[in-house]
């Protein structure tokens, strides 16, 4: 099982957060784990593989001021994490439903928060889903829209500012046959050079850090399959697409980086309601 957590939370007093709060809430995140399994975070934190969960950036209800976010006391602020491996899920959801019940104030940043509501239930804010079931319920479709929701990079050093086909499929394939134990034909990866950018709307945004700084892009692309793509390919193209709201793509994924989900072709949508 993997899936999407929405955590809401508030201040115990004035914070300054650097950037979006990626790092923070990051080390906040290290911290909730740290309590109910000290050897998962030691593995996370040697791993220089990929982690099993991403985190968003703040996603509202803060301030910001010359690149940092501001917090007053009693502000509430919220972010989502998403859990690739459910001994993860499990406790990630334990440290924090502790944290809720019993009022327990949590570092964050250079305060306290506590945290007021944990959603991980089907629903607007939450999600939960399998590989199997994002394999299964892939569709056939050539043309793909991808939304890159914060700032978005690779360690290709050439090319990592460009959502190029091969570069964000093959973070997907690799994020995916790292966590799932229905595994993807590693020479599909041959196949994403059919794949085409048809339509782009980009900006880049920096995103500090500690102790360095990184420049991702953000923005909305459009992807095309090639006539030349055959069924297998392209089954793997959209599940690795639908997979991406809960991987992420790119590069520090695990810091608010690479934020991404999958957008409904719109024409695709008038034709089904005209049918």
């Amino acid at each position: 099982m993997i899936g999407s957590v929405f955590i809401k939370f508030k201040s115990q007093g004035k914070i300054k957060v650097q950037g979006g709060g990626e790092e923070d809430l990051y080390l906040l995140i290290l911290d909730v784990l740290h309590k109910n399994d000290k050897k998962l975070v030691k593995k996370i934190q040697d791993s220089r593989n990929e982690r099993p969960f991403t985190i968003s950036p703040l996603l509202k209800g803060t301030k910001s001021s010359r690149g940092n976010a501001l917090f007053s006391p009693d502000q509430t602020a919220c972010f989502r994490v998403t859990y690739l491996k459910e001994k993860t899920f499990e406790s990630l959801i334990s440290g924090l439903l502790f944290s809720v019940n019993e009022k327990e104030s949590l570092e964050f940043a250079d305060g306290e928060i506590l945290v007021e509501r944990v959603d991980w239930q089907q629903g607007k804010k939450a999600s939960f889903t399998s590989f199997e079931e994002i394999f299964s319920q892939a569709q056939d479709e050539k043309r793909i829209i991808l939304e890159f929701c914060s700032p978005t990079t690779f360690e290709n050093e050439e090319e990592r500012l460009l959502p190029l086909p091969k570069q964000v499929f093959s973070s997907l394939l690799k994020k995916w046959n790292t966590f799932s134990e229905i595994k993807l034909p590693g020479q599909v990866r041959d196949e994403f050079k059919k794949i085409g950018v048809v339509q782009h709307r980009l900006k880049t945004e920096i995103v500090h850090f500690s102790k360095d700084k990184t420049i991702g892009f953000m923005g909305k692309a459009t992807y095309e399959l090639s006539e030349k793509c055959d069924e297998k390919t392209r089954k793997v193209v959209n599940a690795l697409s639908d997979f991406s709201f809960y991987s992420g793509i790119g590069d520090k994924t695990y810091k608010g980086m690479g934020q991404a989900r999958r957008l409904r072709n719109p024409e695709l949508e008038k034709s089904k309601s005209r049918g």
